[in-house]
């Protein structure tokens, strides 16, 4: 990686899917502990409780390490953990054994880019639909064509199924202080960028896209439709201003608890942006078929 540009990795993985693949052994011990990180996962299991019926059975998509699975496991709900990277899956599964959940759920490994393998055989199987869907923490905006993802999510969810998914905000006023504070203007405004951004974790490159939720909002049509955004993250700070942040517990707390107020007027100012939307009755079809 000596240009700095991502490239398609030996393990046959997508470069962003490599790049947690390679940080899988030490992603909770780096994220864990970050109280920002949990205030942001606390607003979005909120919205997440409010969006699924009890005991619904929901689709995780970028699971990462099980947390919001196991989360949503143990307030009665049958989720269907699953992620690109093979080490995630395995950490996932060790901590979901440890859990005591290790007999009725089995993670799986699923590249968002494959989302039409993973709809083909959840249909010769013969499974019923899921009774709604998330992914947290911008797995979204590290693929590229979301509306090809969106087409084969919408093959493996009933009509009316919530689907909830938290992506990077189009416009953090957080991130850009942060990164310029730290020097970074390039980090600083990213976001603003067209195309795809260089992003970088655990020494390995790949790319990050940005769009705004109008532009979600269409890529996902007609086969969902968007019932309402939430910001996450307005005033809680990026994960740029940690481990500094930590130090100050009750900052962060007063950070939340603002971020509660505002999150739906300022929605488009937050780190991430949580899209709700709804399967519509809409046929799962490419389109011209």
């Amino acid at each position: 990686m000596t240009d700095g540009r991502p490239r398609e990795p030996e393990d046959g993985l997508p470069p962003a899917v490599h790049a947690f693949e390679k940080t899988a052994e030490r992603f909770d011990e780096r994220f864990g502990d970050w109280l920002s990180v949990a205030a942001q996962r606390r607003l979005v299991r909120e919205c997440l409780v409010r969006a699924f019926q009890p005991g619904a059975r929901l689709l995780e998509l970028g699971a990462g390490t099980a947390e919001d699975a196991l989360y949503l496991l143990s307030r009665g709900y049958d989720v269907a953990l699953t992620d690109g990277s093979p080490s995630m899956v395995a950490r996932a599964t060790k901590k979901l054994s440890e859990a005591g959940y290790g007999s009725g759920t089995r993670p799986e490994q699923l590249v968002l880019e494959r989302m039409a393998e993973y709809a083909a055989e959840h249909s010769r199987q013969g499974r019923p639909p899921f009774d709604g869907a998330y992914s947290n923490f911008a797995a979204f905006n590290c693929v590229e064509d979301r509306a090809d993802v969106a087409l084969h999510l919408a093959k493996v969810l009933r009509p009316g199924a919530p689907c909830i998914l938290v992506v990077f905000g189009p416009c953090s006023p957080g991130e850009v202080l942060v990164e310029l504070v730290k020097g970074r203007p390039a980090a600083a405004f990213r976001r603003f960028r067209r195309g795809p951004a260089p992003a970088r974790l655990g020494g390995e490159h790949f790319d990050v896209w940005y769009p705004s939720p109008r532009t979600v909002a269409r890529e996902f049509a007609p086969w969902f439709r968007l019932v309402r955004t939430r910001g996450i993250g307005i005033f809680l700070p990026p994960s740029a201003a940690e481990p500094r942040i930590s130090a100050f517990p009750r900052i962060v707390r007063a950070m939340e608890a603002a971020d509660r107020v505002v999150s739906r007027p300022l929605a488009l100012l937050g780190d991430h942006v949580l899209l709700h939307f709804e399967r519509t009755a809409a046929d799962a079809q490419p389109a011209g078929d």
